[in-house]
């Protein structure tokens, strides 16, 4: 498993609905320095999205538990806690997720089949890590250099300001 961080949340917005992408990047721990991280990105619908991101910025707390709020606030209720975020298959062009739940004691660690934007938008309420398998990583992930990451992502936003609902 490979540790990756959320890196940008790209939201479309328009007319006509468009996938949003999460991009994550891959964490480069000693002895990885010199090879270049990773990073993978997932199409995900706008709702989704912006879970994802209203997640990341906790200065947009609502009046009202949203979906992801209640799941987290369930789970705590019950004594376990979000333990980490794996995505761990990709069947081109559908990810995989599980979130693997920690109750403490022995056989504490029991995971859920989850879409990956669900897992994500649990992840950030929770401060929980996130891990993509290796093979999905290899197989659908890029790898980049750090100042390649940011010119990609603006290249990408160009694009998709450039389509239309034909293109789909």
């Amino acid at each position: 498993m490979v540790r990756v961080d959320i890196e940008s949340v790209v939201m479309t917005s328009g007319p006509m609905p468009m996938p949003s992408v999460v991009v994550l990047r891959e964490r480069k721990g000693d002895g990885t320095k010199d090879a270049p991280a990773r990073v993978l990105s997932i199409q995900t619908g706008a709702y989704e999205a912006a879970a994802i991101g209203h997640g990341i910025d906790f200065s947009r707390q609502s009046d009202r538990p949203l979906a992801h709020d209640l799941v987290l606030r369930l789970v705590k209720e019950l004594g376990a806690k979000v333990g980490r975020i794996e995505i761990n298959r990709w069947e081109s062009p559908v990810f995989y997720a599980d979130v693997v739940f920690d109750r403490g004691g022995e056989d504490a660690e029991f995971r859920i089949d989850a879409r990956p934007s669900d897992a994500l938008a649990l992840a950030v309420r929770a401060n929980a890590p996130i891990y993509v398998e290796d093979d999905v990583m290899n197989r659908a992930g890029k790898a980049v250099g750090k100042s390649d990451s940011k010119d990609e992502i603006e290249r990408f936003d160009e694009f998709v300001q450039t389509l239309s609902p034909d293109d789909f």
